[in-house]
């Protein structure tokens, strides 16, 4: 069984401003005539999608098969990002695939128990709050008085390329702004200081059952709006008579889920919703793959931010020196296998 001309390479093995995860979904129990179409291999840098005549193999940072826990995730994608976040750096952890690929699941935890932050399963946004504030503790307790933080958090969707506030929800559609002085923000958008990982998480809960979901043929609550919860984080440090003010951003997204209308049988609202979705993930997918170019050819190139609402947003976070985590989620089963493969090879292109 020849593989040779079937072999994608993703990322840089840790060497990338941006790294590239998978993480396989388990089935779920109730699933008839379920087939696996996928395998991890190489040590779990390595997803084989298998096909007549010969299997595909995909190459990437890291590889999550359906036996790997929430905390495992979060340490290979989420920790380095949170220090650099703590060391003044952007970061952003992105979750993207096909609805009902378990994006939300790994990004928050179960649905059922959401309330729960010391859940065994929470997901890697409580765990981001945890380990940022531990580490928030460890510089306080290094420099004593002479080091202050700060952390205020928004939390906003983008649904039909519009903007909302989920702090403060209402109809009004919020605009993006440039300024020299803080890069591009929302205008309007409600901020709240957050004092520990706990306050975080209850804002997080209490303005994330304000999001925008549907009932679809594949998903019961599938989300019809990119989620960005932004945390910003800043330092205070006073050296003899000089005082240090330094500022960084974590983003932690939680993506709608592409689709496509044969499976979903979307119509009406939810189709237009779906275009909407899946324009805006093809313009992230751009930018990143322009990124990435850049990053390895060492050469100028248009970088087309502008082309959707969530790159503009997220720009001064996912180019320079910012940290950026994506984690594709895919569904492991035969019945899923043509969105799989083409998430595949878009992401591949990251």
């Amino acid at each position: 069984m020849s593989v040779k001309d079937q072999s994608f390479a993703c990322g840089d093995a840790g060497e990338n401003n941006i790294q590239v995860f998978v993480r396989i979904r388990p089935p779920s129990g109730d699933e008839p005539g379920y087939s696996r179409v996928v395998d991890v291999a190489d040590g779990g840098t390595q997803l084989i999608l298998h096909q007549e005549p010969n299997p595909r193999i995909f190459a990437f940072d890291f590889v999550a098969d359906i036996t790997s826990t929430q905390d495992a995730i979060f340490n290979r994608l989420g920790r380095k990002v949170i220090e650099n976040c703590v060391a003044g750096y952007n970061g952003t952890i992105f979750a993207y695939g096909q609805t009902g690929s378990g994006k939300t699941f790994t990004m928050l935890g179960p649905n059922e128990d959401a309330d729960n932050f010391q859940h065994e399963l929470r997901g890697v946004i409580p765990r981001s709050f945890e380990y940022l504030y531990q580490l928030i503790e460890r510089e306080k307790e290094l420099h004593g008085e002479g080091k202050q933080f700060l952390c205020k958090c928004s939390f906003l969707e983008i649904y039909n390329e519009q903007i909302f506030d989920l702090l403060e929800p209402s109809p009004t559609v919020l605009h993006l702004r440039e300024s020299l002085k803080t890069g591009v923000y929302v205008a309007g958008l409600s901020e709240k200081v957050v004092a520990d990982a706990s306050e975080a998480y209850e804002v997080l809960c209490s303005s994330w059952m304000n999001r925008k979901v549907a009932s679809t043929s594949m998903n019961r609550e599938s989300s019809r709006s990119h989620a960005v919860f932004c945390l910003q984080i800043e330092s205070k440090e006073k050296k003899g008579s000089v005082e240090h003010i330094r500022t960084s951003q974590l983003n932690l997204v939680d993506l709608a889920g592409s689709e496509r209308q044969k499976d979903t049988n979307a119509t009406g609202i939810r189709l237009k919703e779906a275009g909407s979705i899946n324009k805006s993930l093809s313009n992230l997918g751009n930018v990143i793959m322009a990124l990435v170019t850049v990053s390895r050819d060492n050469k100028k190139r248009y970088i087309p931010y502008r082309d959707s609402k969530l790159t503009f947003l997220l720009r001064d976070s996912l180019g320079g020196n910012s940290k950026t985590s994506l984690i594709a989620c895919i569904h492991p089963g035969h019945k899923c296998f043509g969105e799989t493969l083409s998430m595949l090879q878009c992401t591949c292109l990251l």
